[in-house]
């Protein structure tokens, strides 16, 4: 094939080789269209660095202490903003159980200055599930957020008899509860107790039933222990989580 180039400086194979093929395997550009190494516009770090150059400027990036600082103060941040709303849900959760805790119907008799309950009543921390289905189990399960609230109500409230309506708030404006605890012989009485010793161990005995129900093995199950980890991991700070 005869090829006429005249006083024409592009290479013979230009007019040969298609165009887009010679632009993959050569590499061979036009000098309008080489790939820039340099931005249009100069940029400047934080630090006070300015370059046009990508490598440089990626070079930089990576080893600029003042943009690993920063990154590192953002991710702090972050988990400040995680833990403050792990901390607003356990808030949510204690006020939801204070929500459900009612005065026990029950009819209590003076003795010795003592409330002495009815002998049907459950011990505070000896409550009878009986009455609590593995269906209803696995609905509470389903929403982690509120299952340890609501068991806590079935528990408590839904017993029949009223046989775990066994704490009372006596006075709104003291951090006071009153549980069902045994007496001298075989008797059973009201005993205060400070209002945060209460709710720990209502919500870690009832959480405590429900981990043991979870199978992780499931959706539901899997999703309701990773909630509780994260309740876990939130208590283990300085506060208490609370």
């Amino acid at each position: 094939m005869r090829v006429v180039t005249g006083r024409s400086c592009v290479p013979w194979y230009v007019h040969v080789i298609p165009w887009n093929l010679l632009k993959t395997i050569n590499m061979w550009y036009p000098i309008g269209d080489m790939p820039s190494k340099e931005y249009k516009e100069a940029r400047t770090c934080e630090c006070g660095y300015t370059t046009i150059g990508m490598r440089n400027w990626s070079q930089h990036m990576k080893y600029c202490k003042l943009v690993v600082t920063s990154e590192k103060d953002a991710l702090i941040e972050q988990m400040k903003q995680q833990l403050a709303d792990t901390k607003e849900q356990l808030a949510a959760k204690d006020r939801q159980i204070e929500q459900l805790i009612k005065r026990p119907r029950t009819v209590n008799t003076t003795n010795n200055n003592r409330y002495v309950v009815e002998q049907h009543i459950n011990v505070f921390g000896k409550e009878s599930i009986d009455h609590i289905s593995p269906e209803q189990i696995q609905a509470l399960l389903a929403d982690p957020a509120n299952a340890v609230p609501q068991f806590i109500k079935l528990k408590h409230r839904r017993a029949p008899g009223g046989v775990n309506q066994n704490l009372r708030i006596p006075n709104q404006k003291r951090a006071i509860y009153q549980v069902v605890v045994a007496g001298e012989g075989e008797e059973k009485e009201w005993e205060n107790q400070a209002k945060g010793e209460v709710l720990e161990q209502l919500y870690d005995e009832s959480s405590g039933h429900l981990e043991a129900e979870a199978d992780e093995e499931t959706r539901v199950g899997l999703q309701f222990l990773d909630h509780q980890d994260k309740v876990k991991s939130s208590a283990g700070g300085e506060d208490g989580g609370r």
